[in-house]
């Protein structure tokens, strides 16, 4: 179970990333992503790149993470 647990603690803290925790990989500030959130700002073409790119790599992580979940559901969570 302490796996299961990890696991899912792991999912559910890459699945709602805070703007702070996006912005650093963008090298972008919080207020700015809050602004671009809130439509009070329009990002560059840059930005929007770099955006694209950094929710691509969050994809990855997020379908690695669900392979791993699958994984132990396949496993019948022993050894948990």
């Amino acid at each position: 179970m302490k796996r299961a647990r990890a696991l899912v603690a792991e999912a559910l803290m890459a699945a709602a990333p805070g703007l702070k925790q996006l912005a650093r990989p963008l090298g972008l500030s919080y207020a700015a992503l809050r602004r671009y959130r809130l439509g009070n700002r329009t990002p560059s073409p840059d930005v929007l790149g770099r955006l694209a790119k950094e929710l691509r790599r969050q994809s990855k992580r997020l379908e690695r993470i669900a392979s791993n979940l699958e994984a132990e559901v396949q496993k019948g969570g022993k050894n948990a």
